[in-house]
C-alpha cells in the first residue's frame, strides 16, 4: 500500500471516528475512541470510560504477548448499558456480537456491557456462577475481557496462511472455556487467585461432568468446565498450547487437539485431568 492511500485511509477512519465521538456528545452520551474500538456511555459513568480502557487495553496487550497478533482488522463498538436491555441483564452482562465487515475489508463488531455503574449490582447482592459476587472490578474485567478477547483469537486463525479448522466449529467448551480462562487469568491479581481457585473447587465438585470418548471430550458446562481444562491444558503442556491450537492447520479442532496432546488418547487426558484437578 502507497504512502499516499494509506494516508488517505488514515483520514477517512478519523473522520469517521470524529463524527461518532461528536454525536455521541451531543446526544447527552461520552465516547471514547481508540485505533481498534469505540466506547460510547452515558453521561455522568465516566468511570466507567476508564475501567473499559483499562480491560480493552489488558486485552490487546494479551493478544500480542499471549497470542502474537494485533487486532489491526477489527473494529468493535462497545456499548456500557447503564440498565439491563434486551438479553443484556445481571445474568448474561456482556455479549459480543461480530462480525459483518465493511467496505474497506475490516471486520466490524458490537460488545454490550451491563457498566459497572449500573445500579442493579448494588441493589441486589448477585452471585456468579462460582459463588463470588458480582458487584466490584474483579467481575467485570473477567467479564469484558472475556467478550473482548475472542478477537485476538480471530485473529490468530487469520494469520494463517490457508486451511485449518473454524473457531465456531469447535466444541463450545473450547470456544467459551478459553474466553472464561483468559477473563480469570489475565485479569485482576484476585481473579488469578480468589478466582481461580472457586474455578478449582468447581471442577472437583462436578467432577461428573466431564466425559469422554464417544463423540470426544464433554463438558457439562461450557464457561466453567471449559476453563477448568483450559487451566489444565495450560499446566500440562505450557499456555502456548492455546494459541497453537488455534493457529493450527488441522482441518478440525479434535485433530488439532489430538496433535497437540501428543502421546496421549483421550481417555489418558481425561485421566489426567481428573488427578490434577483432585
Amino acid at each position: 500500500m502507497s504512502p499516499d492511500s494509506r494516508g488517505l485511509r488514515c483520514a477517512c477512519v478519523l473522520a469517521a471516528v470524529v463524527g461518532l465521538s461528536l454525536a455521541a456528545e451531543s446526544q447527552g452520551q461520552k465516547a471514547l475512541t481508540t485505533d481498534h474500538y469505540t466506547v460510547v456511555t452515558r453521561d455522568g459513568a465516566e468511570a466507567d470510560l476508564t475501567f473499559a480502557r483499562r480491560w480493552l487495553d489488558a486485552a490487546e496487550e494479551l493478544m500480542t504477548t499471549k497470542y502474537h497478533v494485533e487486532p489491526d482488522w477489527y473494529r468493535t463498538s462497545v456499548n456500557l448499558l447503564y440498565r439491563p436491555e434486551n438479553d443484556i441483564d445481571a445474568t448474561q452482562s456482556g455479549q459480543n456480537r461480530c462480525c459483518s465487515t465493511d467496505d474497506q475489508g475490516r471486520k466490524t463488531g458490537t460488545i454490550f456491557l451491563l457498566g459497572p455503574s449500573a445500579p442493579i449490582w448494588k441493589e441486589r447482592q448477585l452471585m456468579s456462577s462460582l459463588g463470588l459476587p458480582k458487584d466490584g472490578e474483579d467481575y467485570h474485567a473477567k467479564v469484558l475481557m472475556s467478550e473482548y478477547i475472542p478477537i485476538g483469537h480471530y485473529a490468530v486463525q487469520d494469520s494463517r496462511p490457508a486451511g485449518g479448522w473454524q473457531y465456531y466449529s469447535a466444541p463450545q467448551w473450547f470456544v467459551q472455556g478459553l474466553q472464561e480462562y483468559d477473563g480469570i487469568y489475565h485479569t485482576t491479581e484476585t481473579n488469578r487467585t480468589r478466582t481461580a481457585d472457586a474455578l478449582m473447587k468447581w471442577a472437583r465438585q462436578n467432577e461428573g461432568r466431564f466425559a469422554c470418548c464417544i463423540k470426544g471430550f464433554e463438558l457439562g458446562d461450557a464457561y466453567n468446565g471449559g476453563a477448568a481444562f483450559m487451566a489444565f491444558l495450560a499446566a500440562e503442556f505450557g499456555e502456548g498450547i492455546h494459541e497453537r491450537l488455534l493457529r493450527s492447520g488441522a482441518s478440525t479442532f479434535d485433530e488439532a487437539l489430538a496433535s497437540e496432546t501428543k502421546p496421549y488418547s483421550q481417555s489418558e487426558l481425561l485421566s489426567r485431568f481428573r488427578k490434577w484437578v483432585a
